[in-house]
């Protein structure tokens, strides 16, 4: 196993992880999931993987895999733990594990405000593809668009 920032570790996620998870969503996204929208990803056989530091959860990814095609749902970071280089960590092991796999591509959509976001997705050779409109709820009544990315996984993660 490969240590990740700050001693991080990357397991599989387990519905014993589901409250400290919850945590961290809440904590993290403007419009968070519920309990029940991670137990379905845990029943449905998503990727669904957690960083621990010292055994205690600081962020998590979601992912979907159908057919050679792999899509970040959800990635989190818990507020202490930002900025760390986490997120960059976990994708490139996401991207790793999904090149293993035989997996061709990459796909996510990212809020259109998230700007860092939007930055570290770049950097690991996504590109933006289209867009949905309005598709985000803000904390308020408005909406966001989604910015539709994707990246070849062969040798992105390298």
């Amino acid at each position: 196993m490969i240590e990740g920032p700050g001693g991080a570790r990357l397991r599989t996620l387990t519905s014993t992880d589901l409250d400290a998870v919850l945590t961290i969503e809440e904590a993290s996204q403007p419009t968070p999931w519920t309990a029940g929208n991670f137990r379905d990803c845990l029943h449905s056989g998503y990727r669904c993987r957690v960083a621990t530091v010292d055994g205690e959860p600081v962020a998590f990814m979601i992912l979907s895999c159908v057919l050679d095609e792999s899509h970040l749902l959800n990635i989190a970071v818990a507020p202490a733990w930002q900025r760390r280089g986490l997120a960059r960590w976990m994708l490139r092991q996401a991207l790793a594990e999904a090149d293993d796999a035989g997996l061709s591509l990459m796909f996510l959509e990212v809020r259109d405000g998230n700007q860092p976001a939007r930055r570290l997705y770049r950097e690991l050779g996504f590109q933006e593809t289209g867009r949905r409109k309005a598709y985000y709820r803000t904390r308020g009544e408005e909406r966001e668009d989604a910015v539709l990315m994707m990246v070849e996984i062969t040798g992105a993660h390298k």
